[in-house]
């Protein structure tokens, strides 16, 4: 004969209240984030190398259609060295902001970069120490962000992810994650 469990006055399951006081764990997304960064971590790169190409444009133009003089000759080499330099960055700068990929998952921080040369590093979660947001005002209207992550890591002690889109489920995900990772290990925050 099959027995119902019985329920409290409060409506609780009886069956749960025979069992120690336990929280269940909250189940952690498998990948809290994964992708790149945004191009508005470079803008000033990438205004800077507008800027001197278009400036650079501009005298080499300017030179040409000048008499001849050596106003003429120092308008056209210099014009033509910082357009050069200018039209070099913008690429090789787009390229370098574009292959810089985050995973963040729950047990662990992947950061890849490079352009011509693949570079991978990782941060085991389990040595993080604090996680912080923060945002300008230009970050707030473009909806991007900064996670800082101070971690006991003797090579990058403090990991800025810069221009992350949509940063509050990031941090907050990768907040959680931290969490948990320490009451397993048996750590407790101390403001608790």
């Amino acid at each position: 004969m099959a027995t119902e469990p019985t329920t409290t006055p409060e409506g609780a399951d009886a069956t749960l209240e025979a069992r120690p006081s336990s929280k269940p764990e909250a189940r952690l997304p498998a990948i809290i984030f994964k992708g790149p960064v945004s191009l508005w971590m470079g803008w000033q790169s990438l205004a800077g190398a507008s800027v001197a190409s278009l400036t650079g444009l501009i005298a080499l133009l300017y030179g040409v259609f000048q008499p001849a003089s050596v106003l003429k000759q120092g308008l056209v080499i210099g014009g033509g060295a910082l357009f050069a330099a200018g039209a070099l960055m913008l690429p090789y700068l787009f390229f370098s902001i574009r292959t810089l990929r985050y995973t963040i998952t729950a047990r662990l921080i992947e950061r890849e970069k490079g352009l011509f040369i693949k570079r991978v590093d990782s941060l085991d979660l389990a040595r993080v120490k604090d996680v912080e947001l923060t945002q300008s005002i230009v970050q707030r209207v473009c909806r991007i962000g900064t996670i800082e992550v101070y971690s006991s890591d003797r090579t990058d002690p403090v990991l800025r992810i810069e221009a992350i889109p949509n940063p509050r489920p990031v941090y907050e995900g990768l907040r959680d994650a931290v969490i948990q990772i320490s009451q397993r290990r048996g750590f407790m925050p101390l403001d608790q």
